[in-house]
């Protein structure tokens, strides 16, 4: 992830299946049809190919096209364990000279004598047009070689543009129209996406490091293209865009519930010189009252020099495994020291292998590519064979004696998209290694990039090496909102930028500033900046500035509550904290690409400023009734308003019928609750919000460990109840709430113990 480096395409395009969606008349009535029944649907021969309709989840079918043999759902890495023994009601239907499977999702169904298929929702409206079944076809692979591969075409309703949601971040928008599917530097291009017509579909290939992408040739249909001989589509029904979210996760896998230090404020450089560096920089902020949970360490954690100009045999002595003395001349005594005072330790990880010794061991067992002397020198040919499961047990061998020194938080793994399963493979070694030493505790990784499924070992991902420009600062929002509707719910980014625009650059106190406050409302608020720029610490770039960042890390903490409230929800549906305006306000035509301003849940919505020199800026305010944050001064939406920020300030809106549950300020997530819980409610409309809380670093919650605290308001009779469920009573638990009702008629406030059950009335007068 370091200068100089460039982005890499993960796969070549060697053989594929491509389903195009074509706009066709329904089929005559009358032919009769012939499949078989399997355990999950039915196969069916269609000329040369061999098909299968199947349920996949209550919310999927998966449509399987084979041309050598029977079709089997291809393993792999995308899918959650569970997809394979799921016990979906379904049942064969007749419909006109189709035949296909019913569920309570929908139909998918086929002609037998001609392939069309057509998918339906459980109201029998038409998803996805009359479309061909496709057939094999070549495509340019490695060195330009014409490979096998099988095109299938996707049918597009009439008069709809074919732009989708949920793709990834190759596009700086939220509608996208490519799928050019690959992992870069802070790149994730998927093969999936959600379409406006009402469905979600991903792509699943016989090689998951080949996996499938599509073209849309014109607007009538759309094209997938798999690699190999056969090919899995999992079709999802899904009227919006959460209803989506929900759909793939149950396909690829739910998140864990992140540990809480990781919603904290996560201070990351390139460059820290020695032990004092380190303590000296933790001190700073704990003298200047400016919370911080965890530093992320680069290289400099376990070698004194970067591994770039390594040779392709390594280098005798290097220290893959190990601590620099430098920085951590005493390891247990240092990480012991710095949890005491409430600061986690990530250190970085690389894909790759450095030491010679250890090369020539790995190569003996066959577990590494050997060296190919017709290839560019490049410090790739040391990248390690993830996939090899003997590859894995080792590397998670030899990383345990690094968690057993304790207090490693957890793992930053960069530049691994070589390969499109490198971060999938590589988060399993890891959660091996932590499970072997800790195993009650909840991993965390932050990775460069990803692909579906490596959610479901805990794994977040950042924006790769973006620069210090307000353009990478103003893309942000829509990157990280990308991949949460494409299935990665926990995103970051270098706040403030890694690399200058130009040699000698340097972050603006103005641009720091305004990254930072909206890196408030990032599902991961991280600060990252390289060894040749002055570090991003909120005190060196001047008072004014160091006041605006101390504010809105302030603010953070006191957002903790209702965003560990949200990864419980994403935990248990899918669906992401930081979400599109779209994805909220479906209806809403005029927020269908916008992402400069964007809801954090369902309640809070952040505008944040993003134009230099800039202390205004319009807000399009949805329809509802919205209230400035902490303020009674209620307004109508479907409008556009101006509102003004000065520099340490930051427009965020709430939505009538919200309960925002906050905490005090702390200076680390160690010191929760730290006094009463601040439950503000913004009346108009009735309301209901679940508050969670657990020890917040064990798997407990897992079992039951956890307080669930439903509140609902009920806006005619002004009274707040509540109930709670689950057996968690830790000291993280708060015991005491401030009841803050934003009345339009004057602020409402009154104190109350958090009892298990209760409830209060709120008088009007």
């Amino acid at each position: 992830m370091r200068s100089g480096q460039i982005f890499h395409k993960m796969f070549f395009r060697p053989t594929w299946i491509s389903f195009s969606v074509l706009a066709c008349a329904y089929l005559a009535k009358g032919q009769d049809s012939s499949f078989q029944k399997t355990d999950r649907g039915m196969d069916i021969h269609v000329g040369t190919a061999e098909v299968e309709l199947a349920v996949a989840t209550p919310t999927a079918f998966r449509l399987s096209i084979s041309y050598q043999g029977k079709p089997v759902a291809s393993p792999s890495t995308f899918l959650a364990p569970e997809t394979k023994t799921d016990n979906t009601t379904w049942q064969v239907v007749h419909q006109d000279a189709l035949v296909g499977i019913s569920s309570a999702a929908g139909k998918l169904l086929i002609d037998p004598q001609t392939g069309q298929w057509t998918l339906e929702d459980a109201q029998g409206g038409t998803l996805i047009p009359l479309s061909d079944m496709g057939k094999p076809g070549t495509e340019p692979g490695p060195k330009k070689t014409q490979v096998p591969g099988i095109d299938l075409p996707l049918a597009w309703k009439p008069g709809s543009p074919i732009q989708v949601y949920g793709s990834g971040n190759g596009s700086p928008t939220l509608l996208q129209s490519d799928g050019d599917t690959h992992l870069a530097n802070g790149i994730a291009v998927l093969p999936y996406y959600w379409s406006p017509n009402g469905y979600a579909v991903l792509a699943v290939t016989a090689n998951d490091n080949l996996p499938a992408s599509w073209t849309a040739a014109d607007q009538s249909s759309l094209t997938w293209h798999f690699p190999g001989t056969s090919a899995d589509l999992y079709l999802m029904p899904a009227a919006t865009l959460k209803a989506a979210a929900q759909a793939d996760t149950q396909l690829t896998g739910f998140s864990p519930v992140p540990p809480r230090w990781t919603l904290g404020y996560i201070q990351s450089r390139y460059g820290w010189t020695d032990r004092a560096y380190v303590e000296d920089t933790l001190n700073q902020f704990r003298t200047l009252k400016i919370p911080v949970d965890a530093f992320i360490i680069d290289f400099e954690w376990y070698t004194p020099q970067n591994d770039y100009k390594v040779p392709a045999i390594g280098e005798s002595g290097f220290s893959d495994f190990g601590w620099n003395p430098g920085l951590f001349p005493d390891p247990a005594t240092q990480l012991a020291s710095y949890r005491k005072q409430g600061l986690h330790f990530v250190g970085i990880r690389k894909p790759r292998i450095a030491n010679s010794e250890t090369l020539a061991f790995l190569r003996e067992k066959g577990w590494m590519p050997e060296i190919d002397p017709a290839a560019k020198p490049s410090y790739h040919q040391r990248d390690a064979n993830w996939p090899n499961a003997d590859f894995r047990a080792w590397y998670a061998e030899q990383s345990q004696p690094l968690l057993k020194t304790g207090g490693i938080g957890g793992w930053w793994n960069d530049e691994g998209e070589s390969s499109f399963t490198n971060y999938y493979y590589w988060n399993e070694a890891e959660v091996d290694a932590f499970n072997a030493v800790q195993p009650d505790q909840r991993f965390w990784s932050l990775n460069r990039s990803f692909s579906p499924g490596v959610q479901r070992w805990g794994a977040a991902s950042w924006t790769g090496d973006i620069r210090s420009t307000w353009a990478f600062f103003q893309r942000t929002p829509t990157d990280l909102l990308n991949w949460g509707l494409a299935g990665m719910p926990y995103t970051a980014c270098d706040i403030g930028g890694f690399l200058p625009e130009a040699p000698g650059g340097e972050t603006t106190p103005e641009m720091l500033s305004r990254w930072m406050e909206a890196g408030v409302f990032f599902p991961i608020m991280r600060t990252h900046s390289d060894k040749k720029v002055t570090a991003h610490f909120p005190w060196l770039f001047g008072p004014d500035a160091q006041v605006a960042m101390t504010k809105a890390i302030d603010l953070r903490y006191r957002l903790i509550p209702y965003y560990y409230s949200l990864a419980y929800e994403t935990h248990e549906t899918g669906v992401p904290m930081m979400r599109p305006l779209i994805m909220e306000f479906p209806n809403d035509p005029k927020v269908a690409d916008l992402s400069d301003q964007w809801m954090m849940g369902s309640g809070l919505m952040a505008a944040p400023v993003m134009q230099q020199g800039a202390t205004t800026r319009s807000v399009y305010l949805p329809q509802d009734r919205w209230f400035p944050f902490e303020s009674t001064a209620a307004m109508d939406g479907n409008q556009t308003i101006t509102a003004t920020a000065k520099l340490d300030e930051i427009p965020v809106y709430v939505r009538a019928g919200t309960i925002l549950p906050l905490g005090p300020i702390v200076q680390s997530t160690d010191e929760m609750p730290g006094g009463p819980l601040d439950l503000q409610i913004y009346p108009g409309k009735d309301a209901t919000f679940t508050f969670v809380e657990d020890d917040g670093e064990s798997t407990q919650y897992l079992k039951g460990a956890f307080r669930k605290t439903t509140f609902t308001w009920n806006d005619a009779t002004r009274e707040l109840s509540w109930t709670s469920e689950g057996s968690y009573t830790g000291s993280h638990a708060f015991t005491q709430m401030n009841v803050t009702l934003f009345d339009p008629s004057g602020k409402k406030s009154l104190t109350a113990p958090l009892d298990p059950t209760g409830s209060v009335h709120i008088p009007s007068a």
